[in-house]
Protein backbone atom coordinates (compact mmCIF):
# COMPACT_ATOMS: atom_id res chain seq x y z
CA UNK A 1 0.00 0.00 0.00
CA UNK A 2 1.26 3.54 -0.68
CA UNK A 3 2.86 5.08 2.39
CA UNK A 4 0.46 8.02 2.37
CA UNK A 5 -2.73 5.95 1.98
CA UNK A 6 -5.31 6.39 4.72
CA UNK A 7 -6.02 3.01 6.37
CA UNK A 8 -8.92 2.61 8.83
CA UNK A 9 -10.08 -0.64 10.40
CA UNK A 10 -13.88 -0.48 10.17
CA UNK A 11 -14.56 -3.21 12.72
CA UNK A 12 -11.94 -4.00 15.34
CA UNK A 13 -12.79 -5.34 18.77
CA UNK A 14 -11.67 -4.89 22.34
CA UNK A 15 -11.83 -7.31 25.24
CA UNK A 16 -13.73 -5.61 28.04
CA UNK A 17 -12.13 -5.67 31.51
CA UNK A 18 -13.64 -8.36 33.74
CA UNK A 19 -14.76 -5.74 36.26
CA UNK A 20 -16.00 -3.19 33.74
CA UNK A 21 -19.74 -3.65 34.36
CA UNK A 22 -19.24 -3.61 38.11
CA UNK A 23 -17.39 -0.31 37.84
CA UNK A 24 -19.53 1.37 35.16
CA UNK A 25 -23.07 0.27 36.01
CA UNK A 26 -25.25 2.85 37.72
CA UNK A 27 -25.47 2.35 41.48
CA UNK A 28 -28.97 0.94 41.17
CA UNK A 29 -27.65 -2.01 39.14
CA UNK A 30 -24.23 -2.58 40.76
CA UNK A 31 -25.39 -5.83 42.35
CA UNK A 32 -26.41 -7.25 38.94
CA UNK A 33 -23.24 -7.04 36.83
CA UNK A 34 -21.85 -9.14 34.05
CA UNK A 35 -18.94 -10.91 35.72
CA UNK A 36 -16.46 -13.74 35.36
CA UNK A 37 -16.45 -16.52 37.94
CA UNK A 38 -14.50 -19.76 38.36
CA UNK A 39 -16.08 -23.21 38.74
CA UNK A 40 -14.90 -26.08 40.93
CA UNK A 41 -12.57 -27.24 38.14
CA UNK A 42 -10.86 -23.84 38.04
CA UNK A 43 -12.47 -22.92 34.70
CA UNK A 44 -13.84 -19.45 34.07
CA UNK A 45 -17.43 -18.78 33.05
CA UNK A 46 -19.66 -15.75 32.51
CA UNK A 47 -22.53 -14.68 34.75
CA UNK A 48 -25.28 -12.34 33.55
CA UNK A 49 -27.57 -10.77 36.14
CA UNK A 50 -26.77 -13.50 38.66
CA UNK A 51 -27.27 -16.41 36.22
CA UNK A 52 -24.49 -18.51 34.66
CA UNK A 53 -24.23 -18.07 30.90
CA UNK A 54 -25.50 -21.07 28.96
CA UNK A 55 -24.02 -20.37 25.52
CA UNK A 56 -20.33 -20.18 26.48
CA UNK A 57 -18.62 -23.38 27.56
CA UNK A 58 -16.72 -23.15 30.86
CA UNK A 59 -13.07 -22.42 30.13
CA UNK A 60 -13.72 -20.89 26.71
CA UNK A 61 -13.33 -17.23 27.67
CA UNK A 62 -9.61 -17.51 26.99
CA UNK A 63 -10.46 -18.10 23.33
CA UNK A 64 -12.21 -14.75 22.85
CA UNK A 65 -8.93 -13.16 21.79
CA UNK A 66 -7.55 -16.16 19.94
CA UNK A 67 -6.88 -14.71 16.48
CA UNK A 68 -4.02 -16.65 14.92
CA UNK A 69 -3.69 -19.05 17.84
CA UNK A 70 -3.18 -22.77 17.17
CA UNK A 71 -5.80 -25.32 18.24
CA UNK A 72 -3.63 -26.76 21.01
CA UNK A 73 -3.55 -23.32 22.64
CA UNK A 74 -7.36 -23.21 22.88
CA UNK A 75 -7.91 -26.24 25.11
CA UNK A 76 -9.70 -25.07 28.30
CA UNK A 77 -7.57 -25.12 31.41
CA UNK A 78 -7.37 -23.19 34.71
CA UNK A 79 -4.05 -21.73 33.55
CA UNK A 80 -5.55 -20.18 30.43
CA UNK A 81 -7.66 -17.27 31.64
CA UNK A 82 -9.50 -14.46 29.92
CA UNK A 83 -6.96 -11.98 31.24
CA UNK A 84 -3.68 -13.79 30.63
CA UNK A 85 -4.79 -14.98 27.18
CA UNK A 86 -5.66 -11.48 25.95
CA UNK A 87 -3.31 -10.59 23.07
CA UNK A 88 -1.31 -7.39 22.94
CA UNK A 89 -3.54 -4.46 22.01
CA UNK A 90 -6.84 -6.08 22.91
CA UNK A 91 -7.37 -4.62 26.40
CA UNK A 92 -5.14 -1.57 26.71
CA UNK A 93 -5.60 1.62 24.68
CA UNK A 94 -1.89 2.51 24.56
CA UNK A 95 -1.08 -1.01 23.39
CA UNK A 96 -3.78 -0.78 20.73
CA UNK A 97 -2.22 2.41 19.37
CA UNK A 98 1.16 0.66 19.23
CA UNK A 99 -0.48 -2.22 17.36
CA UNK A 100 -2.03 0.21 14.88
CA UNK A 101 1.40 1.76 14.31
CA UNK A 102 2.93 -1.69 13.76
CA UNK A 103 0.22 -2.63 11.26
CA UNK A 104 0.24 0.72 9.48
CA UNK A 105 -3.35 1.51 10.44
CA UNK A 106 -4.32 5.12 11.07
CA UNK A 107 -7.55 4.55 13.04
CA UNK A 108 -9.79 1.75 14.28
CA UNK A 109 -13.55 1.71 14.82
CA UNK A 110 -14.07 -0.34 17.99
CA UNK A 111 -16.77 -2.84 18.95
CA UNK A 112 -17.11 -5.09 22.02
CA UNK A 113 -16.47 -8.77 22.62
CA UNK A 114 -18.41 -9.86 25.72
CA UNK A 115 -20.92 -7.29 24.54
CA UNK A 116 -21.66 -9.56 21.57
CA UNK A 117 -22.52 -12.50 23.83
CA UNK A 118 -24.75 -11.49 26.71
CA UNK A 119 -27.83 -9.96 25.05
CA UNK A 120 -28.93 -13.35 23.71
CA UNK A 121 -29.46 -14.57 27.27
CA UNK A 122 -30.74 -11.44 29.03
CA UNK A 123 -34.43 -10.73 28.45
CA UNK A 124 -35.09 -8.03 31.06
CA UNK A 125 -35.13 -4.72 29.12
CA UNK A 126 -34.17 -2.69 32.19
CA UNK A 127 -30.91 -4.48 32.96
CA UNK A 128 -30.25 -4.92 29.23
CA UNK A 129 -30.21 -1.19 28.71
CA UNK A 130 -28.21 -0.66 31.91
CA UNK A 131 -25.55 -3.03 30.53
CA UNK A 132 -25.50 -1.08 27.25
CA UNK A 133 -25.10 2.25 29.03
CA UNK A 134 -22.26 0.91 31.17
CA UNK A 135 -20.36 -0.37 28.14
CA UNK A 136 -20.94 2.84 26.21
CA UNK A 137 -19.56 5.00 29.01
CA UNK A 138 -16.55 2.73 29.31
CA UNK A 139 -15.70 2.54 25.59
CA UNK A 140 -15.92 6.34 25.31
CA UNK A 141 -13.43 6.62 28.18
CA UNK A 142 -11.23 3.89 26.66
CA UNK A 143 -10.91 5.86 23.42
CA UNK A 144 -10.88 9.37 24.86
CA UNK A 145 -7.13 10.00 25.01
CA UNK A 146 -6.24 8.31 21.71
CA UNK A 147 -6.16 11.51 19.67
CA UNK A 148 -9.13 10.31 17.64
CA UNK A 149 -7.37 7.15 16.45
CA UNK A 150 -9.60 4.81 18.50
CA UNK A 151 -13.24 5.47 17.59
CA UNK A 152 -15.97 4.32 20.02
CA UNK A 153 -19.25 2.85 18.79
CA UNK A 154 -22.19 2.52 21.19
CA UNK A 155 -24.17 -0.65 21.84
CA UNK A 156 -27.96 -0.21 21.76
CA UNK A 157 -30.77 -2.70 22.37
CA UNK A 158 -34.10 -2.81 20.58
CA UNK A 159 -35.75 -4.08 23.77
CA UNK A 160 -36.77 -0.56 24.86
CA UNK A 161 -36.86 2.01 22.07
CA UNK A 162 -37.29 5.16 24.22
CA UNK A 163 -34.30 4.02 26.29
CA UNK A 164 -32.28 3.37 23.13
CA UNK A 165 -33.16 6.80 21.72
CA UNK A 166 -32.07 8.52 24.92
CA UNK A 167 -28.86 6.48 25.14
CA UNK A 168 -27.94 7.15 21.51
CA UNK A 169 -28.17 10.88 22.09
CA UNK A 170 -26.17 10.66 25.33
CA UNK A 171 -23.49 8.37 23.86
CA UNK A 172 -22.96 10.53 20.77
CA UNK A 173 -22.53 13.60 22.97
CA UNK A 174 -19.97 11.57 24.93
CA UNK A 175 -17.92 10.86 21.82
CA UNK A 176 -19.40 7.75 20.20
CA UNK A 177 -19.50 8.06 16.42
CA UNK A 178 -22.44 5.73 15.85
CA UNK A 179 -24.14 2.70 17.35
CA UNK A 180 -24.90 -0.92 16.57
CA UNK A 181 -27.72 -3.31 17.41
CA UNK A 182 -27.86 -7.10 17.46
CA UNK A 183 -29.51 -8.88 14.51
CA UNK A 184 -32.31 -10.13 16.79
CA UNK A 185 -34.54 -8.94 19.58
CA UNK A 186 -36.44 -11.01 22.11
CA UNK A 187 -39.79 -9.61 20.91
CA UNK A 188 -39.05 -11.01 17.42
CA UNK A 189 -39.93 -7.61 15.95
CA UNK A 190 -38.37 -6.91 12.56
CA UNK A 191 -35.66 -4.29 12.58
CA UNK A 192 -37.52 -2.25 9.99
CA UNK A 193 -40.80 -2.28 11.94
CA UNK A 194 -42.39 1.16 12.51
CA UNK A 195 -42.03 0.68 16.26
CA UNK A 196 -38.33 1.37 15.69
CA UNK A 197 -38.92 4.58 13.72
CA UNK A 198 -38.13 6.88 16.68
CA UNK A 199 -34.67 5.33 16.86
CA UNK A 200 -34.09 5.71 13.11
CA UNK A 201 -35.25 9.32 13.40
CA UNK A 202 -32.66 9.94 16.12
CA UNK A 203 -29.88 8.36 14.04
CA UNK A 204 -30.88 10.62 11.15
CA UNK A 205 -31.07 13.69 13.36
CA UNK A 206 -27.63 13.05 14.88
CA UNK A 207 -26.17 12.13 11.47
CA UNK A 208 -24.40 8.99 12.72
CA UNK A 209 -24.51 5.47 11.22
CA UNK A 210 -26.88 2.74 12.34
CA UNK A 211 -25.11 -0.63 12.24
CA UNK A 212 -26.15 -4.26 12.53
CA UNK A 213 -23.41 -6.46 13.99
CA UNK A 214 -23.63 -10.24 14.43
CA UNK A 215 -23.96 -11.48 18.01
CA UNK A 216 -24.92 -14.63 19.78
CA UNK A 217 -28.62 -15.30 19.21
CA UNK A 218 -31.10 -17.00 21.54
CA UNK A 219 -31.48 -20.67 20.69
CA UNK A 220 -35.24 -20.11 20.63
CA UNK A 221 -34.90 -17.52 17.86
CA UNK A 222 -32.08 -18.84 15.72
CA UNK A 223 -32.98 -21.01 12.75
CA UNK A 224 -32.24 -24.66 13.40
CA UNK A 225 -32.86 -26.68 10.22
CA UNK A 226 -30.74 -29.57 11.45
CA UNK A 227 -30.36 -31.23 14.83
CA UNK A 228 -26.96 -32.87 14.34
CA UNK A 229 -24.69 -29.87 13.72
CA UNK A 230 -24.48 -28.55 17.26
CA UNK A 231 -20.73 -29.17 17.52
CA UNK A 232 -19.76 -28.00 14.02
CA UNK A 233 -18.22 -24.63 14.77
CA UNK A 234 -17.21 -24.32 11.11
CA UNK A 235 -20.82 -24.66 9.94
CA UNK A 236 -22.13 -22.10 12.41
CA UNK A 237 -19.39 -19.62 11.51
CA UNK A 238 -20.23 -19.96 7.81
CA UNK A 239 -23.92 -19.37 8.52
CA UNK A 240 -23.45 -16.61 11.13
CA UNK A 241 -23.81 -13.86 8.54
CA UNK A 242 -27.42 -14.77 7.74
CA UNK A 243 -28.91 -13.14 10.83
CA UNK A 244 -27.51 -9.72 9.94
CA UNK A 245 -28.59 -10.11 6.32
CA UNK A 246 -32.11 -10.98 7.45
CA UNK A 247 -32.33 -8.02 9.80
CA UNK A 248 -30.97 -5.70 7.10
CA UNK A 249 -33.52 -6.88 4.53
CA UNK A 250 -36.43 -5.92 6.79
CA UNK A 251 -35.39 -2.27 6.41
CA UNK A 252 -36.59 -2.53 2.81
CA UNK A 253 -39.75 -4.44 3.71
CA UNK A 254 -40.98 -1.50 5.81
CA UNK A 255 -39.73 1.33 3.58
CA UNK A 256 -37.31 2.65 6.21
CA UNK A 257 -35.07 4.43 3.71
CA UNK A 258 -37.97 6.36 2.20
CA UNK A 259 -39.13 7.48 5.63
CA UNK A 260 -35.58 8.41 6.65
CA UNK A 261 -33.75 9.50 3.48
CA UNK A 262 -30.62 10.55 5.41
CA UNK A 263 -30.36 7.36 7.50
CA UNK A 264 -27.00 5.62 7.04
CA UNK A 265 -27.11 1.82 7.50
CA UNK A 266 -24.08 -0.43 7.94
CA UNK A 267 -23.84 -4.23 7.88
CA UNK A 268 -20.79 -5.53 9.71
CA UNK A 269 -18.87 -8.80 9.98
CA UNK A 270 -21.16 -10.63 7.59
CA UNK A 271 -18.92 -10.62 4.57
CA UNK A 272 -19.79 -8.55 1.53
CA UNK A 273 -19.94 -11.07 -1.29
CA UNK A 274 -23.62 -11.76 -0.72
CA UNK A 275 -24.67 -8.21 -1.60
CA UNK A 276 -24.34 -8.87 -5.34
CA UNK A 277 -26.96 -11.60 -5.20
CA UNK A 278 -29.09 -9.51 -2.81
CA UNK A 279 -29.19 -6.55 -5.20
CA UNK A 280 -30.13 -8.71 -8.17
CA UNK A 281 -32.73 -10.69 -6.24
CA UNK A 282 -34.36 -7.69 -4.53
CA UNK A 283 -34.50 -5.64 -7.72
CA UNK A 284 -35.93 -8.54 -9.72
CA UNK A 285 -38.69 -9.10 -7.20
CA UNK A 286 -39.36 -5.38 -6.98
CA UNK A 287 -40.20 -5.33 -10.69
CA UNK A 288 -42.95 -7.95 -10.25
CA UNK A 289 -46.10 -6.14 -9.04
CA UNK A 290 -47.31 -8.95 -6.79
CA UNK A 291 -43.95 -8.95 -4.93
CA UNK A 292 -43.28 -5.24 -4.74
CA UNK A 293 -42.04 -3.85 -1.44
CA UNK A 294 -43.37 -0.43 -0.35
CA UNK A 295 -40.45 1.49 -1.86
CA UNK A 296 -40.30 4.56 -4.07
CA UNK A 297 -37.16 3.29 -5.79
CA UNK A 298 -35.48 -0.02 -6.51
CA UNK A 299 -33.74 -1.62 -3.53
CA UNK A 300 -30.39 -1.18 -5.28
CA UNK A 301 -30.93 2.59 -5.23
CA UNK A 302 -30.93 2.62 -1.43
CA UNK A 303 -27.94 0.27 -1.21
CA UNK A 304 -25.99 2.61 -3.47
CA UNK A 305 -26.98 5.74 -1.55
CA UNK A 306 -27.66 4.84 2.11
CA UNK A 307 -25.92 1.52 2.86
CA UNK A 308 -22.36 0.36 3.53
CA UNK A 309 -20.82 -3.07 4.08
CA UNK A 310 -17.62 -4.22 5.72
CA UNK A 311 -15.61 -6.82 3.83
CA UNK A 312 -13.13 -9.31 5.19
CA UNK A 313 -9.72 -8.67 3.62
CA UNK A 314 -9.57 -12.29 2.43
CA UNK A 315 -12.70 -11.93 0.25
CA UNK A 316 -11.62 -12.51 -3.35
CA UNK A 317 -14.75 -11.22 -5.10
CA UNK A 318 -14.72 -7.68 -3.70
CA UNK A 319 -13.02 -6.00 -6.66
CA UNK A 320 -15.85 -7.12 -8.93
CA UNK A 321 -18.51 -6.12 -6.43
CA UNK A 322 -17.00 -2.67 -6.03
CA UNK A 323 -17.42 -2.16 -9.76
CA UNK A 324 -20.99 -3.48 -9.64
CA UNK A 325 -22.31 -1.84 -6.45
CA UNK A 326 -20.10 1.22 -6.20
CA UNK A 327 -16.72 2.26 -4.83
CA UNK A 328 -18.29 4.23 -1.99
CA UNK A 329 -20.16 1.30 -0.42
CA UNK A 330 -17.40 -0.89 1.05
CA UNK A 331 -14.71 -0.89 3.68
CA UNK A 332 -12.47 -3.55 5.22
CA UNK A 333 -12.32 -4.85 8.79
CA UNK A 334 -9.74 -6.83 10.76
CA UNK A 335 -12.06 -8.36 13.38
CA UNK A 336 -9.01 -8.34 15.68
CA UNK A 337 -8.60 -10.15 18.09
CA UNK A 338 -11.38 -12.64 17.29
CA UNK A 339 -10.56 -16.07 15.93
CA UNK A 340 -12.99 -16.09 12.97
CA UNK A 341 -10.02 -15.43 10.68
CA UNK A 342 -6.28 -15.85 10.86
CA UNK A 343 -3.97 -13.05 11.94
CA UNK A 344 -2.64 -12.06 8.49
CA UNK A 345 -5.22 -9.35 7.87
CA UNK A 346 -2.72 -6.71 6.73
CA UNK A 347 -1.11 -9.07 4.21
CA UNK A 348 -4.57 -10.04 2.94
CA UNK A 349 -5.62 -6.40 2.73
CA UNK A 350 -2.60 -5.51 0.60
CA UNK A 351 -3.37 -8.41 -1.73
CA UNK A 352 -7.02 -7.35 -1.99
CA UNK A 353 -6.21 -3.70 -2.71
CA UNK A 354 -3.77 -4.77 -5.42
CA UNK A 355 -6.72 -6.18 -7.41
CA UNK A 356 -8.47 -2.80 -7.52
CA UNK A 357 -7.96 0.54 -9.21
CA UNK A 358 -6.02 3.06 -7.09
CA UNK A 359 -9.13 5.14 -6.51
CA UNK A 360 -11.28 2.21 -5.41
CA UNK A 361 -8.46 0.84 -3.25
CA UNK A 362 -8.05 4.15 -1.43
CA UNK A 363 -11.76 4.28 -0.68
CA UNK A 364 -11.89 0.70 0.61
CA UNK A 365 -8.75 1.14 2.69
CA UNK A 366 -9.95 4.16 4.64
CA UNK A 367 -11.62 7.01 2.77
CA UNK A 368 -15.12 5.50 2.90
CA UNK A 369 -14.96 4.93 6.65
CA UNK A 370 -13.58 8.41 7.26
CA UNK A 371 -16.39 9.99 5.27
CA UNK A 372 -19.17 7.87 6.76
CA UNK A 373 -18.16 8.38 10.39
CA UNK A 374 -16.93 11.94 9.81
CA UNK A 375 -13.56 11.17 11.36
Amino acid sequence: MPGNQLVIDADGHILEPADMWTNYLEEKYRARPIEIKVDDRGLEYLVYDGKPAQMMMHGSLQALGAMGRSADKLVPSPERTYLNSAPFGSMNAKERLQLLDKDGIDKAILYPTIGLLWEAEVEDPEITNAYCRAYNRWIADFCRDSGGRLVPIAHLSLSDIPAAVAELERAVKDGCRGAFVAPFNHARRAHGHPDHDPLFAKFQELDVPFAIHPTFEPLSLASRRFTDLGTSIWYHQVMACHAAQTAFTTLFSFGVFDKFPRLKAVVLESGAGWIGYWVDRMDALYEVPINRAPLKNTPSHYIRTQCWLSADPDERAIAGLVRFIGEDRFFWASDFPHADHGGEYMKELKELLATMTPGAAAKLAGKNVAALYQI
